[in-house]
């Protein structure tokens, strides 16, 4: 798995496995957020074996906020942010790709004031991640 280091707090991935719920406890990630809805493609991971796994790593919070890229929005972001700051330590958010969790996070860094052009950068910077189809999402 490719986990990305966004923040100080913050890690972004594709799609987890057990192999790499084991290798997120290994960098000290204590909370995970899935932003996929269960059965949104044939042969995915449920939450709740997400959950089993990361449990098995020795990471018993997980929260599942099902979002699709096309409705996130403002609310969604909000709720994001509140995850994030409620965790105890580092947290790995995750989807299909990655582009949904880092979508999430750049939606409430423009509501917080930051720059869109910015936050896109940065995003692509850190994770690979092209957030320029969204853009109008990024719109404080």
């Amino acid at each position: 798995m490719t986990i990305h280091r966004l923040t100080e707090k913050l890690y972004i991935s594709p799609q987890i496995s057990p192999a790499d719920a084991a290798e997120a406890a290994k960098l000290g990630i204590c909370s995970v957020i899935c932003n996929r809805p269960d059965g949104e493609e044939p042969g995915q991971p449920t939450a709740q074996q997400t959950v089993d796994w990361l449990a098995d790593a020795g990471i018993q919070s997980f929260h599942h906020q099902p979002v699709l890229a096309p409705q996130a929005g403002a609310e969604d972001a909000r709720q994001f942010a509140a995850q994030l700051e409620a965790a105890d330590g580092a947290v790995l958010a995750y989807c299909r790709t990655g582009t949904r969790a880092s979508l999430l996070w750049a939606i409430g860094q423009v509501q917080a004031g930051r720059n869109a052009a910015e936050v896109m950068a940065e995003v692509q910077q850190k994770t690979g991640l092209d957030l320029s189809p969204f853009a109008a999402k990024l719109v404080p």
